[in-house]
C-alpha cells in the first residue's frame, strides 16, 4: 500500500469538510499528532479506527485503502487489489519482522558469545611473565633509583599454585660455565601469590647484581658478585650489554626459562640469542669475557 497516497487522500477529504487536524483527532478521540503522521504517510491509522474514520470522511474502506475515490463499476476490482495489497503488505511485514528477529538473534548470540569468552578468559588459568614497559613511569622511576646501570623489571601472573619461585644465575667466562647460584622465595604451606615482580639491578661500580623478588605479602633479595677476577679499577673499561625477554612469555611450571643475560667484555660486549645457552652452544659466548645468565623457574614440588 502507498502510505503517502493514502495520507494525501485523508488530508484532502478532511479539508473538503473544512476540518482541522485537531478537529478530526477530537472526533476520533486521538491526538492531532497521530492525524499528522497519517497525512504525511508516516504510518496508517490503527485498524480499530478505520470504520469511524471512513464514516467521518464520507468514504468507503476500499477508497481509504486505495487512497482515491472509486467509481461504482471499479469497486470490485479495487476491492480485490486492496485485499491483495493487504496480503502482500502483511507478508512483507512478516518478512521484515523475521529479518529483524533474525538480526536480533544473531546480535544476541554474538553478545552472549563475547561475554562468555570474556568470562572464560577471566576465569581460565593465566600464567605469564612480561617485561615492564621501558617508557612507563614505574620503569623510569626504578631506573632513576638504581643508578647509571639501570634496572630490569618483570611482572608475572601465576593463577596456578606453585611452591617456590627461583631465579637461577649462571656465570660463564669466555664460554665456560664457572659458577651457578639461585635465589628464591618459598611459599610452602601457604597460598602462592597470583601476581608479583622480579627486579634485577646491575651495580657495575660495586661489582654486584641485586635480585629482588616481591609480591603483595613478601619480598626477598640477593646480592651476587660479578667480575670477581678483574683487578680493581680495570673493570671500568669493560663494555656492557644485555639481552632480555622482549614480550609476554607463558610460564611453564617446573622448567627453567630465559629471563636476562648481562654481558661484560674488556673490548666490546655483544648481545646474543638465548638459544645459545639453552642449547649449550657455548662457543658463541667465547667472544665475551663474562656472561651472567638469569633464568626463572616456578616450582610446584
Amino acid at each position: 500500500m502507498d502510505l503517502v497516497k493514502i495520507g494525501k487522500y485523508i488530508a484532502g477529504k478532511r479539508k473538503d469538510l473544512g476540518m482541522t487536524q485537531k478537529q478530526l483527532a477530537e472526533k476520533l478521540g486521538m491526538s492531532d499528532k497521530s492525524v499528522s503522521k497519517w497525512e504525511r504517510g508516516v504510518c496508517l491509522p490503527d485498524v480499530s479506527v478505520y470504520s469511524e474514520l471512513c464514516q467521518i470522511l464520507g468514504i468507503s474502506i476500499n477508497e481509504f485503502l486505495a487512497g482515491e475515490d472509486i467509481v461504482r463499476e471499479n469497486i470490485a476490482k479495487k476491492s480485490e487489489e486492496n485485499i491483495i495489497g493487504l496480503a502482500t503488505d502483511s507478508k512483507q511485514k512478516q518478512k521484515r519482522l523475521k529479518y529483524i528477529i533474525g538480526i536480533l538473534l544473531v546480535t544476541a548470540a554474538i553478545v552472549v558469545l563475547t561475554v562468555g569468552i570474556m568470562i572464560f578468559r577471566k576465569n581460565m588459568p593465566q600464567n605469564f611473565i612480561v617485561p615492564v614497559d621501558k617508557d612507563s613511569i614505574e620503569m623510569k622511576t626504578a631506573e632513576m633509583l638504581s643508578g647509571v646501570d639501570g634496572a630490569f623489571m618483570y611482572k608475572y601472573t601465576a593463577t596456578n599454585e606453585f611452591k617456590t619461585l627461583y631465579i637461577h644465575i649462571w656465570q660463564y667466562r669466555e664460554g665456560k660455565l664457572v659458577d651457578r647460584q639461585r635465589a628464591g622465595l618459598s611459599y610452602e604451606g601457604m597460598d602462592s601469590p597470583q601476581n608479583g615482580t622480579i627486579i634485577i639491578v646491575p651495580q657495575f661500580k660495586d661489582r654486584t647484581v641485586k635480585i629482588i623478588i616481591a609480591d603483595d605479602e613478601s619480598q626477598g633479595d640477593m646480592l651476587i658478585p660479578i667480575l670477581e677476577n678483574v683487578p680493581e679499577g680495570e673493570h671500568y673499561g669493560y663494555g656492557r650489554a644485555a639481552t632480555e625477554i622482549q614480550e609476554k612469555t607463558d610460564i611453564v611450571y617446573d622448567e627453567q626459562q630465559p629471563l636476562l643475560a648481562l654481558i661484560y667484555d674488556n673490548d666490546e660486549a655483544r648481545t646474543f640469542d638465548f638459544s645459545y645457552i639453552v642449547n649449550d652452544q657455548l662457543d658463541a659466548l667465547e667472544m665475551d669475557d663474562y656472561v651472567y645468565y638469569f633464568s626463572f623457574e616456578f616450582r610446584t614440588e
